[in-house]
């Protein structure tokens, strides 16, 4: 997270229609408020990797020290998604105050000196990017007792979906049927659905499921296929049908990178 949120009011002004009503519409919204998410997303080189964490790593010290105490963000790191740096949010209306904390901690730091370690860091920055997410927990399945621990659970497995336009509902339908099909099986394994509400390729959503490494993920693919037989074949068989793409991505969480409460 370096120049973004200097970019906040720009954002919002683009802000689509559809996602600016859907802060009032999704389902769990009537009983839990859902939890926003303002992804920052930086390709860098291969080249300059060591170069682009040594920076972050100083920037996670200088935001650790001078940001004010709400904030938080979690890295993640893949070879296809680049740096991931997840802030969660309680509303879009919160964006807009991040940006002014933002702006009030580079002026703490310095913007001189803010503007050098920025500097050096995006020499090895490709493209960066930001997008918003909802997370919906009612097309989420979470176990009472999930097979892993957080600490144990240190890498995300992402399904990028993509419906075709005009079947978002279908689609809700049946990850509602893979929570019905999941929890009827008393599977241990959960999985988390986000929707992207800004992007050039909406309708979008993303299913996350957690793991602790590549082998452990396919490792419980395996045990799942064997515990729930056919039925998942064809629940996926009924979901292919109402999609235009999908895509897989890994990516591993970086504490060392990432700024949450409980280390402040």
């Amino acid at each position: 997270m370096k120049k973004w949120l200097l970019l906040s009011l720009a954002v919002l002004v683009m802000w689509p229609a559809p996602a600016a009503g859907q802060e009032e519409a999704p389902a769990a919204a009537q009983e839990e408020a859902p939890t926003w998410w303002a992804v920052f997303t930086e390709q860098v080189r291969p080249s300059m990797v060591d170069q682009y964490e040594s920076v972050a790593a100083e920037m996670r010290a200088l935001i650790g020290a001078n940001a004010s105490e709400d904030l938080e963000y979690y890295t993640l790191f893949g070879p296809e998604t680049g740096y991931l740096y997840a802030v969660p949010m309680e509303s879009m209306a919160e964006f807009t105050e991040l940006g002014a904390s933002w702006e009030a901690m580079v002026d703490k730091v310095g913007r001189d000196t803010w503007m050098e370690v920025d500097a050096r860091g995006a020499e090895a920055v490709e493209n960066r990017s930001l997008t918003f997410y909802v997370e919906r927990a009612d097309l989420s399945y979470k176990p009472e007792t999930p097979r892993l621990t957080e600490d144990e659970a240190v890498m995300r497995h992402y399904d990028w979906v993509y419906p075709i336009p005009g079947k978002e509902m279908d689609v809700e339908a049946v990850m509602k049927e893979w929570v019905e099909m999941y929890s009827t099986n008393g599977v241990t394994s959960g999985f988390y659905v986000y929707q992207a509400v800004t992007g050039d390729d909406l309708p979008m959503y993303v299913v996350s499921t957690h793991a602790a490494s590549q082998a452990d993920y396919f490792a419980d693919g395996d045990q799942l296929d064997e515990m729930l037989g056919e039925a998942d074949d064809a629940l996926w068989m009924k979901t292919r049908s109402l999609l235009r793409d999908f895509e897989h991505n890994n990516a591993w969480l970086r504490p060392d990178l990432s700024l949450v409460q409980e280390e402040k």
